[in-house]
């Protein structure tokens, strides 16, 4: 073969080694991240059952590229587990998302059951229903909101009329607190002064969450326009 062609002929035959071989490195490392992820995943189901905190099964990504790289390793970047319907507080937590950075693991050991996975930080972000707060609260016909800063609620209320108001939500001791510092009605003469009186004492309120996995704790919370979004962290946690 004259050697123009013999080398285009080397190159077509290695390009297609090296694009074969890229494909099998790529399918090795998304099963191997299965692997972890299933394996991290039945971690976490037990120790929700240990501290008898009821959710749906949890959902674990290992994030990053390339994941073999990490088994390694030994270290994984960050994996999300992401727990559904968390029940148990005075109001339930539809879905927490948790972020775990820095988890230190080997695939060998997970899979053997000699090792637990540690991350250095877990942070989430959850969101409290705010229909799940009306209905907690009795607050009949109302309409719960949030603007980031301050809860809204409007609603109709019989003889008060139009009510409106406003909340703050802090965080004390673990717990979910409101407190009113505005409700007013367009009707607010005798019996209606009571029915309003009567809404702000159901509002203002301490609640609590479902029983947390990983040792989180309660940071912060927000009201935003989707629900009350809560935010919680924990530092060199055991996740399974």
């Amino acid at each position: 073969l004259p050697l123009d062609r013999l080398m285009r002929k080397l190159l077509t035959t290695t390009s297609i080694i090296v694009l074969t071989l890229g494909i099998l490195l790529g399918v090795a490392d998304r099963v191997g991240a299965h692997l972890a992820e299933q394996e991290i995943a039945k971690g976490v189901a037990t120790q929700l059952a240990s501290r008898n905190i009821t959710s749906a099964p949890p959902e674990v990504t290992v994030t990053g590229f390339p994941f073999l790289t990490q088994v390694a390793r030994g270290n994984y970047d960050e994996i999300q587990v992401n727990l559904r319907d968390l029940k148990g507080g005075t109001l339930p937590l539809p879905l927490l998302e948790a972020h775990a950075y820095d988890v230190r693991a080997s695939l060998k050991g997970l899979s053997e059951g000699t090792e637990k996975a540690i991350a250095t930080l877990v942070t989430g972000l959850g969101t409290l229903s705010y229909a799940d707060l009306v209905q907690e609260s009795g607050l009949t016909g109302m309409t719960l909101s949030g603007d980031g800063k301050n809860l809204r609620m409007t609603g109709n209320v019989g003889v008060a009329g139009e009510l409106r108001g406003a909340a703050t939500v802090t965080v004390i001791d673990g717990k979910v607190r409101i407190q009113v510092i505005e409700l007013t009605a367009s009707n607010l003469s005798g019996p209606a002064q009571q029915l309003v009186n009567s809404y702000k004492s159901k509002l203002a309120r301490t609640f609590s969450l479902p029983p947390m996995p990983f040792n989180l704790k309660l940071e912060s919370v927000s009201p935003a326009s989707t629900g009350l979004v809560i935010g919680v962290s924990a530092k060199e946690v055991e996740l399974g």
